[in-house]
């Protein structure tokens, strides 16, 4: 059983969407893992494996979305907070969400640099 508090930040950091994503790219839609008969022989002229479907977003943009989706949640508390400080807003609960929500992202941005740097490092550690 999910706790409410849970579900609300599931549902407000798109976990849900992240997971389905993740889960489209390790199990593509388009079914199973090519036949062998589908793959090019080795020393054969034709690329290995399917063509057919389009090339998933690379790893780079993966994680560049997440850092530009990291910004954007900054500028908004910091939006929110502006107007809040100029009198525009008398919104204390949304500015005060917005700066968590801004403040968690980037705790998690910064969580998953350090996993990124940590497997590199064990990557490198590996002998050849």
């Amino acid at each position: 059983m999910i706790s409410p508090i849970a579900q609300s930040l599931n549902s407000a950091y798109g976990v849900k969407d992240l997971q389905a994503q993740i889960q489209e790219r390790v199990n593509p839609p388009g079914g199973s893992l090519p036949k062998v008969s589908d793959v090019e022989k080795p020393g054969g002229l034709g690329p290995i494996g399917r063509t057919d479907r389009a090339s998933p977003a690379s790893f780079t943009d993966m994680l560049g979305q997440l850092v530009r989706e990291v910004d954007g949640k900054s500028k908004a508390a910091e939006t929110e907070a502006r107007r809040l400080m100029l009198g525009e807003s008398d919104n204390v609960h949304q500015s005060m969400i917005a700066m968590q929500e801004s403040g968690l992202a980037f705790t998690l941005l910064v969580e998953v640099r350090n996993k990124l740097v940590e497997s590199y490092q064990e990557l490198m550690r590996m002998p050849v």
